[in-house]
Protein backbone atom coordinates (compact mmCIF):
# COMPACT_ATOMS: atom_id res chain seq x y z
CA UNK A 1 0.00 0.00 0.00
CA UNK A 2 1.42 3.38 -0.97
CA UNK A 3 1.53 6.13 1.60
CA UNK A 4 -0.33 9.42 1.45
CA UNK A 5 1.70 12.57 0.88
CA UNK A 6 2.30 14.21 4.31
CA UNK A 7 0.63 17.46 3.26
CA UNK A 8 -2.39 15.64 1.91
CA UNK A 9 -2.47 13.45 5.03
CA UNK A 10 -2.67 16.56 7.23
CA UNK A 11 -5.49 17.94 5.08
CA UNK A 12 -7.46 14.68 5.22
CA UNK A 13 -6.88 14.23 8.96
CA UNK A 14 -8.21 17.73 9.59
CA UNK A 15 -11.12 17.07 7.24
CA UNK A 16 -12.12 13.97 9.22
CA UNK A 17 -11.81 15.88 12.48
CA UNK A 18 -14.06 18.59 11.03
CA UNK A 19 -16.61 15.94 10.04
CA UNK A 20 -16.60 14.55 13.59
CA UNK A 21 -17.09 18.08 14.91
CA UNK A 22 -20.02 18.66 12.55
CA UNK A 23 -21.54 15.40 13.74
CA UNK A 24 -21.30 16.70 17.30
CA UNK A 25 -22.94 19.99 16.35
CA UNK A 26 -25.78 18.13 14.64
CA UNK A 27 -26.33 15.94 17.70
CA UNK A 28 -26.38 18.83 20.17
CA UNK A 29 -28.57 21.12 18.08
CA UNK A 30 -31.07 18.35 17.30
CA UNK A 31 -31.42 16.97 20.84
CA UNK A 32 -34.52 17.38 22.99
CA UNK A 33 -33.17 17.06 26.56
CA UNK A 34 -31.14 19.76 28.29
CA UNK A 35 -28.54 17.19 29.35
CA UNK A 36 -27.57 16.79 25.68
CA UNK A 37 -28.72 20.11 24.21
CA UNK A 38 -27.19 22.32 26.91
CA UNK A 39 -24.73 20.20 28.92
CA UNK A 40 -23.50 18.38 25.74
CA UNK A 41 -23.23 15.02 27.51
CA UNK A 42 -22.46 13.20 24.28
CA UNK A 43 -19.65 12.35 21.87
CA UNK A 44 -19.18 11.74 18.14
CA UNK A 45 -16.43 10.01 16.17
CA UNK A 46 -15.38 8.40 12.91
CA UNK A 47 -14.01 4.85 12.92
CA UNK A 48 -12.23 2.83 10.27
CA UNK A 49 -13.69 -0.39 8.89
CA UNK A 50 -12.18 -2.38 11.78
CA UNK A 51 -13.66 -0.09 14.42
CA UNK A 52 -10.61 2.01 15.36
CA UNK A 53 -11.45 5.63 16.18
CA UNK A 54 -9.61 7.83 13.66
CA UNK A 55 -11.18 11.21 14.45
CA UNK A 56 -13.44 12.50 17.19
CA UNK A 57 -15.12 15.71 18.25
CA UNK A 58 -13.89 17.70 21.22
CA UNK A 59 -16.68 16.72 23.58
CA UNK A 60 -16.69 14.19 26.44
CA UNK A 61 -13.28 12.46 26.90
CA UNK A 62 -14.65 9.46 28.79
CA UNK A 63 -17.26 8.86 26.06
CA UNK A 64 -14.85 9.26 23.17
CA UNK A 65 -12.27 6.97 24.72
CA UNK A 66 -14.75 4.14 24.99
CA UNK A 67 -16.27 4.04 21.51
CA UNK A 68 -13.73 1.65 19.99
CA UNK A 69 -14.17 -0.76 22.92
CA UNK A 70 -17.91 -0.75 22.30
CA UNK A 71 -17.36 -1.51 18.64
CA UNK A 72 -14.93 -4.36 19.37
CA UNK A 73 -17.40 -5.97 21.77
CA UNK A 74 -20.19 -5.57 19.23
CA UNK A 75 -18.11 -7.11 16.44
CA UNK A 76 -17.32 -10.08 18.69
CA UNK A 77 -21.01 -10.75 19.31
CA UNK A 78 -22.54 -9.91 15.94
CA UNK A 79 -22.13 -11.14 12.38
CA UNK A 80 -21.20 -8.01 10.45
CA UNK A 81 -19.99 -9.78 7.31
CA UNK A 82 -23.04 -8.74 5.27
CA UNK A 83 -23.71 -5.38 6.92
CA UNK A 84 -25.60 -2.97 4.66
CA UNK A 85 -26.10 0.81 4.40
CA UNK A 86 -29.47 0.62 6.19
CA UNK A 87 -28.07 -1.37 9.11
CA UNK A 88 -26.73 -0.05 12.42
CA UNK A 89 -25.38 -1.27 15.77
CA UNK A 90 -27.11 -0.16 18.98
CA UNK A 91 -26.08 -0.89 22.57
CA UNK A 92 -25.78 0.47 26.09
CA UNK A 93 -24.49 -2.64 27.92
CA UNK A 94 -21.54 -1.65 30.18
CA UNK A 95 -20.26 -5.21 29.95
CA UNK A 96 -20.10 -5.07 26.16
CA UNK A 97 -17.99 -1.93 25.81
CA UNK A 98 -20.62 0.52 27.06
CA UNK A 99 -20.24 3.07 29.84
CA UNK A 100 -23.40 2.95 31.92
CA UNK A 101 -26.99 2.26 30.88
CA UNK A 102 -27.92 5.90 30.32
CA UNK A 103 -25.37 6.15 27.50
CA UNK A 104 -26.83 4.88 24.22
CA UNK A 105 -24.15 4.06 21.61
CA UNK A 106 -25.02 3.99 17.91
CA UNK A 107 -22.80 2.97 14.98
CA UNK A 108 -23.75 3.28 11.31
CA UNK A 109 -21.63 1.98 8.40
CA UNK A 110 -20.05 4.21 5.74
CA UNK A 111 -20.06 2.76 2.24
CA UNK A 112 -18.36 4.16 -0.85
CA UNK A 113 -19.06 2.34 -4.12
CA UNK A 114 -20.61 -0.55 -2.16
CA UNK A 115 -17.42 -1.00 -0.10
CA UNK A 116 -17.34 -0.56 3.69
CA UNK A 117 -14.86 2.26 4.38
CA UNK A 118 -15.64 2.96 8.03
CA UNK A 119 -18.26 3.77 10.63
CA UNK A 120 -19.90 6.86 12.08
CA UNK A 121 -20.45 6.47 15.82
CA UNK A 122 -21.74 8.44 18.77
CA UNK A 123 -22.82 8.27 22.39
CA UNK A 124 -25.52 10.31 24.12
CA UNK A 125 -26.62 10.31 27.75
CA UNK A 126 -30.34 9.58 27.98
CA UNK A 127 -32.36 11.16 30.73
CA UNK A 128 -34.18 7.98 31.72
CA UNK A 129 -33.70 4.32 30.77
CA UNK A 130 -36.25 2.72 33.09
CA UNK A 131 -34.99 0.80 36.12
CA UNK A 132 -36.00 0.87 39.74
CA UNK A 133 -36.79 4.56 39.94
CA UNK A 134 -36.66 7.86 38.11
CA UNK A 135 -33.41 9.68 38.66
CA UNK A 136 -30.66 7.70 40.39
CA UNK A 137 -31.51 4.38 42.01
CA UNK A 138 -28.99 4.61 44.85
CA UNK A 139 -30.20 1.27 46.26
CA UNK A 140 -29.44 -0.72 43.10
CA UNK A 141 -27.41 -3.87 43.73
CA UNK A 142 -27.79 -5.32 40.22
CA UNK A 143 -27.35 -3.79 36.78
CA UNK A 144 -30.92 -4.55 35.74
CA UNK A 145 -32.18 -2.43 38.64
CA UNK A 146 -30.55 0.58 36.96
CA UNK A 147 -32.48 0.33 33.71
CA UNK A 148 -33.06 -1.41 30.42
CA UNK A 149 -29.98 -3.35 29.26
CA UNK A 150 -29.42 -3.27 25.49
CA UNK A 151 -26.76 -5.77 24.39
CA UNK A 152 -25.12 -5.09 21.02
CA UNK A 153 -27.96 -5.31 18.48
CA UNK A 154 -27.70 -5.25 14.73
CA UNK A 155 -30.75 -3.30 13.66
CA UNK A 156 -32.24 -2.22 10.35
CA UNK A 157 -32.97 1.49 10.36
CA UNK A 158 -36.07 1.23 8.15
CA UNK A 159 -37.58 -1.86 9.76
CA UNK A 160 -36.71 -1.44 13.44
CA UNK A 161 -36.97 2.33 13.88
CA UNK A 162 -39.59 4.89 12.79
CA UNK A 163 -42.21 3.09 14.83
CA UNK A 164 -40.62 -0.33 14.36
CA UNK A 165 -40.20 -3.09 16.92
CA UNK A 166 -36.87 -2.03 18.46
CA UNK A 167 -37.92 1.57 18.94
CA UNK A 168 -41.26 0.56 20.44
CA UNK A 169 -39.59 -1.90 22.83
CA UNK A 170 -37.01 0.56 24.09
CA UNK A 171 -39.26 3.54 24.64
CA UNK A 172 -42.02 1.48 26.23
CA UNK A 173 -39.50 1.09 29.08
CA UNK A 174 -38.56 4.78 29.36
CA UNK A 175 -40.41 7.27 31.58
CA UNK A 176 -39.56 10.28 29.41
CA UNK A 177 -40.16 8.62 26.05
CA UNK A 178 -40.67 11.82 24.06
CA UNK A 179 -37.35 13.29 25.19
CA UNK A 180 -35.57 9.97 24.80
CA UNK A 181 -36.90 9.41 21.30
CA UNK A 182 -35.90 12.95 20.32
CA UNK A 183 -32.36 12.45 21.60
CA UNK A 184 -32.09 9.08 19.86
CA UNK A 185 -33.06 10.50 16.49
CA UNK A 186 -30.55 13.29 17.08
CA UNK A 187 -27.97 10.50 17.29
CA UNK A 188 -29.25 9.10 14.00
CA UNK A 189 -29.00 12.55 12.41
CA UNK A 190 -25.44 12.98 13.67
CA UNK A 191 -24.34 9.69 12.15
CA UNK A 192 -26.05 10.50 8.87
CA UNK A 193 -24.05 13.70 8.75
CA UNK A 194 -20.84 11.72 9.20
CA UNK A 195 -21.81 9.14 6.57
CA UNK A 196 -22.71 11.81 4.01
CA UNK A 197 -19.59 13.92 4.59
CA UNK A 198 -17.28 10.90 4.39
CA UNK A 199 -18.91 9.82 1.13
CA UNK A 200 -18.36 13.29 -0.29
CA UNK A 201 -14.74 13.25 0.86
CA UNK A 202 -14.21 9.80 -0.65
CA UNK A 203 -15.67 10.92 -3.96
CA UNK A 204 -13.17 13.80 -4.09
CA UNK A 205 -9.99 11.94 -3.11
CA UNK A 206 -10.83 8.30 -3.82
CA UNK A 207 -11.77 5.60 -1.37
CA UNK A 208 -8.31 4.02 -1.39
CA UNK A 209 -6.64 7.31 -0.51
CA UNK A 210 -9.19 7.85 2.28
CA UNK A 211 -8.59 4.36 3.63
CA UNK A 212 -4.83 4.96 3.63
CA UNK A 213 -5.31 8.32 5.37
CA UNK A 214 -7.25 6.60 8.16
CA UNK A 215 -4.47 4.06 8.72
CA UNK A 216 -1.68 6.63 8.57
CA UNK A 217 -3.52 9.00 10.92
CA UNK A 218 -3.44 6.25 13.55
CA UNK A 219 0.27 5.63 12.95
CA UNK A 220 1.06 9.33 13.09
CA UNK A 221 -0.74 9.71 16.44
CA UNK A 222 1.19 6.72 17.79
CA UNK A 223 4.52 8.25 16.73
CA UNK A 224 3.65 11.57 18.35
CA UNK A 225 2.51 9.80 21.52
CA UNK A 226 5.70 7.75 21.77
CA UNK A 227 7.84 10.83 21.16
CA UNK A 228 6.05 12.63 24.01
CA UNK A 229 6.50 9.68 26.36
CA UNK A 230 10.26 9.54 25.70
CA UNK A 231 10.48 13.02 27.23
CA UNK A 232 9.37 11.54 30.57
CA UNK A 233 11.82 9.91 32.99
CA UNK A 234 12.10 6.13 33.02
CA UNK A 235 11.17 4.37 36.25
CA UNK A 236 8.29 3.08 38.35
CA UNK A 237 6.19 5.00 40.87
CA UNK A 238 3.17 4.15 43.04
CA UNK A 239 0.11 6.33 43.50
CA UNK A 240 -3.26 6.14 45.23
CA UNK A 241 -6.58 7.88 45.70
CA UNK A 242 -9.83 6.99 47.45
CA UNK A 243 -13.54 6.99 46.79
CA UNK A 244 -15.12 8.53 49.90
CA UNK A 245 -17.31 5.56 50.76
CA UNK A 246 -19.58 2.90 49.35
CA UNK A 247 -23.34 3.45 49.33
CA UNK A 248 -24.40 3.43 52.97
CA UNK A 249 -20.82 2.86 54.15
CA UNK A 250 -18.12 4.90 55.83
CA UNK A 251 -14.88 3.19 54.77
CA UNK A 252 -12.84 4.64 51.91
CA UNK A 253 -12.37 2.55 48.76
CA UNK A 254 -8.76 2.69 47.51
CA UNK A 255 -7.64 3.05 43.91
CA UNK A 256 -3.98 2.04 43.61
CA UNK A 257 -1.64 2.12 40.62
CA UNK A 258 1.98 1.51 39.71
CA UNK A 259 3.08 3.61 36.74
CA UNK A 260 6.09 2.25 34.86
CA UNK A 261 7.72 4.26 32.09
CA UNK A 262 10.21 2.51 29.86
CA UNK A 263 11.41 4.40 26.78
CA UNK A 264 8.26 5.04 24.71
CA UNK A 265 5.87 2.76 26.63
CA UNK A 266 3.84 3.30 29.78
CA UNK A 267 2.33 0.52 31.91
CA UNK A 268 -0.43 1.29 34.39
CA UNK A 269 -1.00 -1.61 36.80
CA UNK A 270 -3.94 -1.17 39.17
CA UNK A 271 -3.21 -4.16 41.39
CA UNK A 272 -4.31 -3.52 44.98
CA UNK A 273 -7.36 -1.52 43.96
CA UNK A 274 -10.55 -2.11 45.97
CA UNK A 275 -12.61 -5.15 45.00
CA UNK A 276 -15.91 -4.69 43.18
CA UNK A 277 -18.89 -3.55 45.22
CA UNK A 278 -22.60 -4.35 45.06
CA UNK A 279 -23.46 -0.72 44.40
CA UNK A 280 -23.36 1.86 41.61
CA UNK A 281 -19.74 2.89 42.31
CA UNK A 282 -18.19 0.22 40.08
CA UNK A 283 -16.50 1.62 36.99
CA UNK A 284 -17.11 -0.25 33.74
CA UNK A 285 -13.98 -1.41 31.91
CA UNK A 286 -14.56 0.99 29.02
CA UNK A 287 -14.85 3.96 31.40
CA UNK A 288 -11.76 2.92 33.35
CA UNK A 289 -9.72 2.48 30.18
CA UNK A 290 -10.73 5.86 28.75
CA UNK A 291 -9.91 7.54 32.06
CA UNK A 292 -6.45 5.98 32.21
CA UNK A 293 -5.66 7.22 28.70
CA UNK A 294 -6.87 10.73 29.61
CA UNK A 295 -4.81 10.74 32.82
CA UNK A 296 -1.62 10.11 30.83
CA UNK A 297 -2.40 12.60 28.07
CA UNK A 298 -2.95 15.35 30.64
CA UNK A 299 0.71 15.40 31.68
CA UNK A 300 2.41 15.04 28.30
CA UNK A 301 4.22 18.06 26.94
CA UNK A 302 2.78 17.67 23.42
CA UNK A 303 -0.79 18.97 23.68
CA UNK A 304 -1.54 18.74 19.95
CA UNK A 305 -1.35 14.98 19.46
CA UNK A 306 -4.36 13.90 17.34
CA UNK A 307 -6.88 12.13 19.54
CA UNK A 308 -7.53 8.68 18.10
CA UNK A 309 -6.85 5.03 18.86
CA UNK A 310 -3.23 5.35 17.73
CA UNK A 311 -2.58 7.21 20.99
CA UNK A 312 -3.49 4.09 22.97
CA UNK A 313 -0.88 1.80 21.42
CA UNK A 314 2.02 2.81 23.72
CA UNK A 315 -0.17 2.35 26.82
CA UNK A 316 -0.48 -0.99 28.63
CA UNK A 317 -3.33 -0.79 31.12
CA UNK A 318 -3.94 -3.63 33.59
CA UNK A 319 -7.11 -3.79 35.69
CA UNK A 320 -7.58 -6.69 38.14
CA UNK A 321 -10.69 -8.64 37.23
CA UNK A 322 -13.28 -8.40 39.95
CA UNK A 323 -12.01 -5.00 41.06
CA UNK A 324 -14.02 -1.81 41.28
CA UNK A 325 -12.38 -0.75 37.99
CA UNK A 326 -13.18 -4.03 36.18
CA UNK A 327 -16.25 -5.57 37.82
CA UNK A 328 -17.92 -8.84 36.93
CA UNK A 329 -20.95 -8.65 34.61
CA UNK A 330 -24.26 -7.91 36.26
CA UNK A 331 -23.08 -5.42 38.87
CA UNK A 332 -24.39 -1.84 38.84
CA UNK A 333 -22.23 0.95 37.40
CA UNK A 334 -24.48 4.04 37.41
CA UNK A 335 -21.92 6.27 39.18
CA UNK A 336 -18.92 4.77 37.38
CA UNK A 337 -17.45 8.23 36.79
CA UNK A 338 -16.38 8.56 40.45
CA UNK A 339 -14.06 5.54 40.30
CA UNK A 340 -12.75 6.81 36.98
CA UNK A 341 -11.89 10.19 38.51
CA UNK A 342 -10.11 8.59 41.44
CA UNK A 343 -8.19 6.51 38.89
CA UNK A 344 -7.04 9.75 37.27
CA UNK A 345 -6.03 11.15 40.68
CA UNK A 346 -4.06 7.99 41.49
CA UNK A 347 -2.14 8.13 38.20
CA UNK A 348 -1.32 11.80 38.78
CA UNK A 349 -0.25 11.03 42.35
CA UNK A 350 2.25 8.49 41.01
CA UNK A 351 3.52 10.78 38.25
CA UNK A 352 3.92 13.69 40.67
CA UNK A 353 6.71 11.69 42.32
CA UNK A 354 8.47 11.37 38.98
CA UNK A 355 7.78 14.93 37.77
CA UNK A 356 6.91 17.10 40.77
CA UNK A 357 7.09 20.30 38.74
CA UNK A 358 4.76 19.15 35.96
CA UNK A 359 1.76 17.56 37.68
CA UNK A 360 -1.00 19.88 38.98
CA UNK A 361 -2.72 19.63 42.32
CA UNK A 362 -5.99 17.73 42.46
CA UNK A 363 -9.09 19.45 41.24
CA UNK A 364 -12.55 18.64 42.54
CA UNK A 365 -12.33 15.99 39.81
CA UNK A 366 -15.79 14.56 40.25
CA UNK A 367 -19.16 14.61 38.60
CA UNK A 368 -22.09 15.45 40.81
CA UNK A 369 -25.19 13.85 39.35
CA UNK A 370 -28.17 15.79 40.69
CA UNK A 371 -31.71 14.62 39.91
CA UNK A 372 -35.07 16.11 40.94
CA UNK A 373 -37.94 13.98 39.66
CA UNK A 374 -41.68 14.56 39.85
CA UNK A 375 -44.49 12.21 38.91
CA UNK A 376 -47.55 14.21 37.95
CA UNK A 377 -51.21 13.33 38.44
CA UNK A 378 -51.60 12.37 34.78
CA UNK A 379 -48.72 9.88 35.15
CA UNK A 380 -46.23 12.02 33.22
CA UNK A 381 -42.74 12.33 34.66
CA UNK A 382 -40.61 15.45 34.96
CA UNK A 383 -36.91 14.80 35.42
CA UNK A 384 -34.45 17.57 36.15
CA UNK A 385 -30.94 16.24 35.70
CA UNK A 386 -27.64 18.05 35.85
CA UNK A 387 -24.00 16.99 35.80
CA UNK A 388 -21.89 19.44 37.75
CA UNK A 389 -18.14 19.93 38.18
CA UNK A 390 -16.10 22.10 40.54
CA UNK A 391 -12.78 23.94 40.81
CA UNK A 392 -9.55 22.91 39.09
CA UNK A 393 -6.28 22.30 40.86
CA UNK A 394 -3.44 24.79 40.67
CA UNK A 395 -0.08 24.05 39.06
CA UNK A 396 3.29 25.69 38.81
CA UNK A 397 2.87 29.18 37.37
CA UNK A 398 -0.93 29.35 37.33
CA UNK A 399 -3.94 29.34 39.64
CA UNK A 400 -6.70 26.79 39.14
CA UNK A 401 -9.81 27.68 37.11
CA UNK A 402 -13.13 28.24 38.87
CA UNK A 403 -16.33 26.18 38.55
CA UNK A 404 -15.74 24.02 35.50
CA UNK A 405 -16.81 20.54 34.51
CA UNK A 406 -14.29 17.84 35.38
CA UNK A 407 -11.58 16.66 33.01
CA UNK A 408 -13.35 13.42 32.12
CA UNK A 409 -16.93 14.62 31.81
CA UNK A 410 -16.40 18.11 30.37
CA UNK A 411 -20.14 18.83 30.29
CA UNK A 412 -21.13 22.43 29.80
CA UNK A 413 -23.05 24.61 32.18
CA UNK A 414 -26.83 24.37 31.90
CA UNK A 415 -28.20 27.93 32.05
CA UNK A 416 -30.70 28.68 34.78
CA UNK A 417 -33.12 30.06 32.18
CA UNK A 418 -33.10 26.76 30.28
CA UNK A 419 -33.82 24.84 33.49
CA UNK A 420 -36.70 27.03 34.68
CA UNK A 421 -38.23 27.16 31.22
CA UNK A 422 -39.07 23.44 31.23
CA UNK A 423 -39.25 22.84 35.00
CA UNK A 424 -41.95 25.08 36.52
CA UNK A 425 -41.75 23.01 39.70
CA UNK A 426 -38.31 24.51 40.43
CA UNK A 427 -36.82 27.96 41.01
CA UNK A 428 -33.10 28.73 41.17
CA UNK A 429 -32.46 30.81 44.26
CA UNK A 430 -28.75 31.26 43.65
CA UNK A 431 -25.87 29.98 41.57
CA UNK A 432 -22.60 31.39 42.83
CA UNK A 433 -18.90 30.82 43.45
CA UNK A 434 -18.05 29.78 47.01
CA UNK A 435 -15.30 31.94 48.57
CA UNK A 436 -12.54 30.03 50.42
CA UNK A 437 -13.45 26.72 48.73
CA UNK A 438 -10.00 26.60 47.10
CA UNK A 439 -6.75 25.22 48.44
CA UNK A 440 -4.10 27.77 49.44
CA UNK A 441 -0.67 27.72 47.85
CA UNK A 442 1.97 29.59 45.92
CA UNK A 443 -0.56 28.98 43.21
CA UNK A 444 -4.12 28.83 44.48
CA UNK A 445 -6.80 26.33 43.46
CA UNK A 446 -9.97 27.33 41.66
CA UNK A 447 -13.25 27.89 43.48
CA UNK A 448 -16.19 25.55 43.69
CA UNK A 449 -19.76 26.78 43.51
CA UNK A 450 -23.14 26.57 45.18
CA UNK A 451 -26.54 26.09 43.59
CA UNK A 452 -29.76 26.56 45.58
CA UNK A 453 -33.02 25.21 44.15
CA UNK A 454 -36.43 25.98 45.65
CA UNK A 455 -39.14 23.32 45.29
CA UNK A 456 -42.41 24.92 44.17
CA UNK A 457 -44.65 21.83 43.91
CA UNK A 458 -45.25 18.57 45.77
CA UNK A 459 -44.16 15.04 44.79
CA UNK A 460 -40.54 15.92 44.02
CA UNK A 461 -37.84 13.35 44.84
CA UNK A 462 -34.16 14.23 45.18
CA UNK A 463 -31.43 11.73 44.30
CA UNK A 464 -27.76 12.45 43.83
CA UNK A 465 -24.20 11.20 43.97
CA UNK A 466 -20.99 13.16 44.26
CA UNK A 467 -17.54 12.95 45.85
CA UNK A 468 -15.25 14.73 48.32
CA UNK A 469 -17.86 14.80 51.07
CA UNK A 470 -15.28 13.15 53.38
CA UNK A 471 -11.84 13.47 51.76
CA UNK A 472 -10.84 16.78 50.13
CA UNK A 473 -8.89 17.24 46.88
CA UNK A 474 -5.22 17.03 47.85
CA UNK A 475 -2.65 19.80 47.50
CA UNK A 476 0.67 19.29 45.78
CA UNK A 477 4.24 20.35 46.72
CA UNK A 478 3.13 21.91 50.00
CA UNK A 479 -0.13 23.36 48.71
CA UNK A 480 -3.28 23.18 50.80
CA UNK A 481 -6.24 20.86 50.33
CA UNK A 482 -9.49 22.25 48.93
CA UNK A 483 -12.86 22.40 50.72
CA UNK A 484 -15.30 19.52 51.03
CA UNK A 485 -18.62 19.30 49.21
CA UNK A 486 -22.02 19.24 50.90
CA UNK A 487 -25.74 19.00 50.20
CA UNK A 488 -28.28 20.50 52.58
CA UNK A 489 -32.05 20.62 52.39
CA UNK A 490 -33.44 23.68 54.18
CA UNK A 491 -36.97 23.04 55.42
CA UNK A 492 -38.31 26.06 57.24
CA UNK A 493 -35.89 26.78 60.07
CA UNK A 494 -34.34 23.31 59.88
CA UNK A 495 -31.29 22.33 57.84
CA UNK A 496 -31.01 18.65 56.89
CA UNK A 497 -27.52 17.55 55.91
CA UNK A 498 -27.49 14.59 53.51
CA UNK A 499 -24.85 11.90 53.17
CA UNK A 500 -23.43 11.05 49.78
CA UNK A 501 -25.19 9.43 47.96
CA UNK A 502 -28.77 9.97 49.07
CA UNK A 503 -32.43 10.00 48.10
CA UNK A 504 -35.07 12.14 49.80
CA UNK A 505 -38.72 13.03 49.19
CA UNK A 506 -39.05 16.80 49.23
CA UNK A 507 -41.88 19.12 50.23
CA UNK A 508 -43.11 22.32 48.65
CA UNK A 509 -40.98 25.17 49.97
CA UNK A 510 -37.85 23.08 50.57
CA UNK A 511 -34.59 24.56 49.31
CA UNK A 512 -31.89 22.18 48.08
CA UNK A 513 -28.43 23.71 48.55
CA UNK A 514 -25.62 21.89 46.80
CA UNK A 515 -22.05 23.04 47.34
CA UNK A 516 -19.19 21.48 45.37
CA UNK A 517 -15.57 21.95 46.32
CA UNK A 518 -12.75 23.77 44.60
CA UNK A 519 -9.31 22.72 43.48
CA UNK A 520 -6.28 22.21 45.73
CA UNK A 521 -3.26 24.50 45.95
CA UNK A 522 0.24 23.99 44.51
CA UNK A 523 3.39 25.03 46.36
CA UNK A 524 4.04 26.60 49.76
CA UNK A 525 1.35 29.20 50.62
CA UNK A 526 4.07 31.34 52.22
CA UNK A 527 5.48 31.99 48.75
CA UNK A 528 2.27 33.43 47.27
CA UNK A 529 2.66 37.01 46.09
CA UNK A 530 1.04 39.57 48.38
CA UNK A 531 -0.37 41.32 45.31
CA UNK A 532 -2.26 38.14 44.33
CA UNK A 533 -3.63 37.78 47.87
CA UNK A 534 -4.94 41.34 47.89
CA UNK A 535 -6.49 40.94 44.44
CA UNK A 536 -8.27 37.78 45.59
CA UNK A 537 -9.59 39.60 48.65
CA UNK A 538 -10.79 42.53 46.57
CA UNK A 539 -12.54 40.21 44.11
CA UNK A 540 -14.22 38.24 46.91
CA UNK A 541 -12.54 34.95 46.03
CA UNK A 542 -11.19 34.58 49.56
CA UNK A 543 -12.13 36.15 52.88
CA UNK A 544 -9.99 37.95 55.46
CA UNK A 545 -10.18 34.88 57.67
CA UNK A 546 -8.81 32.66 54.88
CA UNK A 547 -6.04 35.12 54.06
CA UNK A 548 -5.00 35.43 57.71
CA UNK A 549 -5.06 31.67 58.19
CA UNK A 550 -2.97 30.77 55.15
CA UNK A 551 -1.07 33.91 54.13
CA UNK A 552 -0.40 35.73 57.37
CA UNK A 553 3.39 35.95 56.85
CA UNK A 554 3.08 37.81 53.55
CA UNK A 555 0.51 40.25 54.88
CA UNK A 556 2.84 41.21 57.71
CA UNK A 557 5.63 42.28 55.33
CA UNK A 558 6.37 45.97 54.86
CA UNK A 559 5.02 47.60 51.68
CA UNK A 560 8.59 47.95 50.38
CA UNK A 561 9.30 44.23 50.67
CA UNK A 562 5.93 43.38 49.15
CA UNK A 563 6.75 45.59 46.18
CA UNK A 564 10.10 43.81 45.75
CA UNK A 565 8.26 40.47 45.71
CA UNK A 566 5.97 41.75 42.94
CA UNK A 567 8.98 42.57 40.81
Amino acid sequence: MTTVDPVRLAILANAMHAIAQEMGTTLVRSAFSTIVREARDCATALLDADGHVVAQAEMIPIHNGGLSAAFRASAAQLDLSDIGPDDAILLNDPYAGGQHLNDFILFQPIFIDDELIGWAGNTAHHLDVGGGGAGINTAASELIQEGLVIPPLRINMQRDLHGGAVERLIFANVRTAELGRGDFYAQVAANRTGVQRMRELGERVGKETLRQAMAETLEYAERRMRAAITDLPDGAWDGDAWIDNDVGGTERLPIKVRVTIEKSDITLDFAGTAPQVHSMFNSSFSSSFASAVTAVRCILGDKDIPVNDGCNRPLHILFPEGSILHPEPGLPVRARILGSYRLLDAVHDALSKAMPEQVPASGFNSTTGLYLTQKRENGAMRIYADVLGGGYGAARNYDGAHALAGLLSSSRNTPIEAIEQIHPQLRMRHYALVPDSCGAGTWQGGLGFSRAIEILEDNVVLSFYSEHFRSPPRGRNGGGDAALASLIVRRGDTSISLENPSMMTLERGDIVILQVGGGAGWGDPAARLPKSIEENLRDGLITEAFANRHYASQRELTPEIQEQMHV
